[in-house]
């Protein structure tokens, strides 16, 4: 085979798969020397370059991850991933959207749940920073609502919301490797952490929300009206308290412009944010 034998598609296509595959042998052949090295460290200095790109990326999109495990924990661990999730997208942004799940899949790191659920959360804000653009709901726009409206209610999130569960203190890891404060040691929680990452104005937030919220924040998510919500919320403590406590969440979200708007469930058109 010359290397002049193949188009240039199938010759670029045979280099990604042996970059991707680590073999080699069918491409080398294609590959000239030179009279200061041979074809194949040629090939070896594309084939480090591709991962060493991506490697690079996964720390771009996971710096605290990095910090925690240490450069050269992280560079195996994001070879791992590599070679596990080759890159299917031009755009590098969604590369290694993955790395939380491979985490908590991949035998060799299942075990660490923090590693994972940090993961989880630094995704979860830079999904937050790129969100699309949305109204975002406040107190006033409800003006409009009559008071004996407000049961029919139903709240949408903000795109750029996700609510995370946790079952490890990586919430605590990621405060104190903000700071850059030495992070505790990591350990499991006895009851699950519950979360919120949302953007308020061009700023990713991160916020704990108590578990009562979190399930108000839930089944808002998928609609329920506000009134239901309410009657969830007394269920959970004390019900002579529960429209107090169900208010005094739904202010949270509007101050926080963590809602997109808001619709009566007999009535279709959404409640759009004043001026949007």
């Amino acid at each position: 085979m010359t290397r002049n034998a193949l188009p240039l598609a199938d010759l670029q296509a045979l280099m990604q798969r042996a970059i991707l595959d680590g073999d080699a042998s069918a491409v080398l052949p294609l590959i000239p020397g030179n009279g200061r090295t041979t074809s194949d460290v040629l090939f070896a200095v594309y084939q480090h370059a591709y991962a060493a790109r991506l490697v690079g990326v996964c720390k771009g999109d996971y710096p605290l991850l990095a910090a925690l495990v240490g450069d050269e924990a992280f560079d195996r661990l994001a070879r791992a991933y590599i070679k596990a999730n080759p890159s299917t997208t031009r755009n590098a942004r969604w590369f290694a959207h993955a790395l939380p799940g491979f985490l908590a899949e991949a035998p060799e790191y299942a075990g660490a749940h923090e590693l994972s659920e940090l993961a989880m959360i630094e995704r979860a804000l830079n999904d937050a920073f790129d969100a699309a653009d949305a109204p975002v709901l406040s107190l006033a726009d409800l003006g409009s609502v009559p008071p004996e409206s407000w049961s029919d209610l139903v709240l949408t999130p903000h795109p750029s919301a996700t609510r995370l569960a946790l079952a490890s203190n990586a919430h605590a890891l990621w405060l104190a490797l903000r700071d850059e404060q030495a992070p505790p040691a990591p350990a499991a929680l006895g009851e699950t952490q519950h979360l919120l990452a949302w953007r308020q104005g061009t700023t990713a937030m991160l916020r704990p929300l108590s578990g009562e919220e979190a399930m108000m924040w839930d089944e808002a998510a998928r609609g329920i009206p506000f009134g239901r919500l309410c009657e969830l919320v007394a269920f959970a403590d004390d019900p002579d308290t529960a429209p107090v406590r169900a208010a005094g969440y739904l202010q949270a979200w509007l101050t926080s412009s963590a809602l997109s708007s808001a619709s009566l469930a007999a009535d279709p058109p959404a409640l759009a944010a004043a001026g949007c």
